[in-house]
């Protein structure tokens, strides 16, 4: 990796996501990240003006990398059952482990949950979209999608965690259970 890939912004957010799994949302801060990532201040602020500019950075990044791409993925598929079937083989082949910690750090960051709601609405949404294809009314379909949705999140906070195949194995039994045959 070269030096200018070594601090790429892009560099920068995913190495603060690997800190917040490793570590915590309180070594996410800009003389922490710098000290860890071994370089000086000037490299934080060369990409990011302050921190509530990096967290909006890094909020931004985990939304586009895990809700807008998963959902690009999964819309290559033909038909609605194709595309769950694609979205749930997208998030079992990526590393999706900050979703814990990002939800955890939300707890106490007003900032971070402004994201939540939006990346919650569009996952649910895209959910009922794809139960709408299916031949559910809409409001079932919303009702659905927020039940399989919350199964998924709920399960990543077992202990001992179940793997992520067996969340995504579950959580679609639950949500088939509710739909028409096929």
């Amino acid at each position: 990796m070269s030096a200018s890939t070594k601090n790429s912004q892009l560099d920068w957010l995913t190495f603060a996501l690997n800190v917040l799994i490793e570590k915590g949302p309180e070594h996410l801060r800009i003389a922490k990240l710098c000290e860890l990532k071994g370089v000086t201040k000037g490299s934080f602020y060369h990409h990011f003006n302050n921190r509530a500019v990096f967290i909006e950075c890094l909020m931004s990044h985990w939304y586009e990398t895990t809700t807008l791409s998963f959902i690009e993925q999964a819309n290559t598929q033909g038909s609605a059952q194709e595309k769950l079937q694609k979205l749930d083989s997208v998030i079992a082949n990526n590393n999706i482990e900050a979703e814990k910690h990002i939800r955890a750090w939300a707890l106490n960051e007003p900032a971070i949950q402004i994201y939540l709601q939006k990346i919650d609405n569009q996952r649910q949404q895209y959910l009922a979209q794809c139960y709408v294809e299916l031949g559910l009314a809409q409001s079932q379909a919303n009702d659905i999608a927020l039940m399989a949705y919350a199964n998924f999140l709920g399960m990543q906070q077992i202990h001992p965690e179940p793997s992520i195949e067996d969340v995504l194995r579950i959580s679609a039994m639950a949500s088939k259970a509710l739909l028409p045959p096929m």
